[in-house]
């Protein structure tokens, strides 16, 4: 009689264990909403609006590392610590399962779902209180800027873009809301990824009224469209879009602040600045963590390289591009080491240095326009006007001032490889190592992708 008694008590203890159990396996996230629970009202939209920014901010993406390893990769940036997947970069020699790029494509892809979650709710939403076509174009805007940056990191080829040879990347542009949503796609023609980008930069141009510091503009997207067309070569459209910037924010000089290293200090600093990622104390980054000695509170990871050092004196943005701080090379354009620090990603010294390459590019060169707007970014530097004559020493001076007035902003790599001087510059790129031009799809998503996506060829 016990024993029964003691199995009837063993059957009713698994009884309430499973059923407890059963309870605990479906419970819904406390921390966390659906998409069609989270975004069908105005307030919803707008957070998750906010958090497509926020995507942007990520260590992996714009908070440090896409525009850091970026540079470390051209030479731009030394690497001064001991994270092995760092010295990948440094070395060129990057290899397919480096966490930094999975990383770098998780947390770019991650923001595109959140873009296109946005998006397509947006579209949904009807309050009349909600502006939805001003959500819908800064939503576009970031995702042209995502597209855009996974291209030229993952896409093109070892001699630049929109070429017969060039690589695109996966598309995505509805929600992952779902394991099916998740499928593995293959990789889109370059030709349709640019096609994409355009377009989304077209709708936030023709529909972008609000111009509010960090937030996508009507300026920031001309910008971005004259950037996206330099990479294409498409000369007119990169002048044209570069001048209706220039000119809407110039006043009655130039536009850009009297001082480099202001732009920096301050932060924020009108007109020059046109799109600024905004980091504040409750929002921080690891950026000067990264760059500080460890004597200073930092992890002494990342430092202003020796062929930066070799910068002019007499150049004004030295100064600011070259901080030494016990005794190493940093940088003094992130000093925040509260992580307050922001990221400027679209300036206007970029329009000026934009349209003098068209110029000088397109099959009618203006030269006389081409030398007027390098100089507008050299007498800021307080270096002599460049005297340049032709073409291809105008074009020479331009890439030379591109790499000093973007150090420490991620362009060097990418300039160096959509003007095709990767291999002429770095033995590194050269011969059979061209295809290192390429960031390697990472391992992942090739085997998860079935066969669907093909590693580069020579990783």
């Amino acid at each position: 009689m016990k024993k029964m008694l003691n199995i009837k008590l063993s059957l009713l203890t698994a009884l309430i264990v499973f059923s407890s159990c059963e309870k605990i396996i479906n419970q819904q996230p406390q921390t966390s909403l659906s998409a069609e629970t989270a975004y069908t009202t105005r307030q919803g939209v707008e957070a998750g609006l906010l958090g497509c920014y926020n995507a942007m901010q990520s260590t992996s993406y714009y908070g440090l590392e896409y525009w850091a390893l970026s540079d470390m990769y051209a030479g731009v940036i030394l690497h001064t610590g001991t994270f092995p997947t760092y010295a990948q970069f440094n070395n060129k020699q990057i290899l397919p399962d480096n966490t930094n790029v999975t990383n770098q494509w998780n947390a770019i892809y991650s923001g595109i779902n959140r873009v296109n979650t946005i998006i397509v709710s947006s579209d949904k939403l009807n309050d009349p209180a909600f502006n939805k076509t001003q959500t819908i174009s800064e939503a576009r805007f970031i995702r042209a800027l995502m597209y855009f940056d996974l291209l030229r990191a993952f896409g093109g080829s070892a001699t630049g873009f929109n070429k017969a040879d060039g690589r695109g990347v996966p598309v995505r542009v509805t929600p992952t809301l779902s394991p099916d949503d998740a499928a593995a796609v293959s990789l889109s023609p370059e030709a349709d990824v640019w096609k994409l980008i355009d377009a989304d930069l077209d709708y936030a141009i023709a529909n972008l009224t609000l111009n509010v510091s960090g937030r996508a503009s009507v300026n920031a997207a001309k910008a971005l469209k004259a950037r996206a067309a330099l990479y294409k070569e498409d000369w007119a459209t990169a002048e044209s879009l570069s001048t209706e910037v220039i000119n809407a924010l110039k006043g009655a000089g130039t536009g850009l602040s009297a001082s480099y290293d202001a732009l920096w200090s301050t932060q924020n600093t009108k007109p020059e600045s046109i799109f600024e990622l905004q980091y504040d104390i409750n929002n921080t980054n690891s950026i000067a963590f990264y760059y500080f000695p460890t004597g200073l509170g930092g992890r002494n990871e990342i430092g202003s390289s020796t062929t930066l050092a070799a910068q002019s004196a007499t150049d004004l943005r030295r100064a600011t591009n070259i901080k030494v701080l016990s005794g190493s090379n940093k940088t003094g354009k992130y000093s925040r080491i509260n992580g307050t620090d922001n990221v400027i990603i679209i300036r206007l010294a970029e329009l000026y240095l934009t349209r003098a390459e068209a110029r000088a590019k397109k099959a009618a060169p203006d030269l006389t326009g081409a030398l007027a707007d390098l100089n507008v970014i050299r007498a800021r530097a307080g270096l002599a006007a460049s005297t340049a004559a032709t073409a291809a020493d105008i074009l020479k001076q331009v890439y030379e001032d591109r790499y000093y007035e973007f150090a420490h902003e991620g362009h060097a790599f990418f300039d160096y490889k959509r003007t095709n001087r990767l291999a002429s510059t770095f033995s590194g790129f050269s011969g059979a190592n061209a295809f290192r031009a390429v960031y390697p799809t990472p391992q992942r998503e090739i085997i998860n992708s079935a066969g669907q996506i093909t590693q580069v060829a020579g990783y």
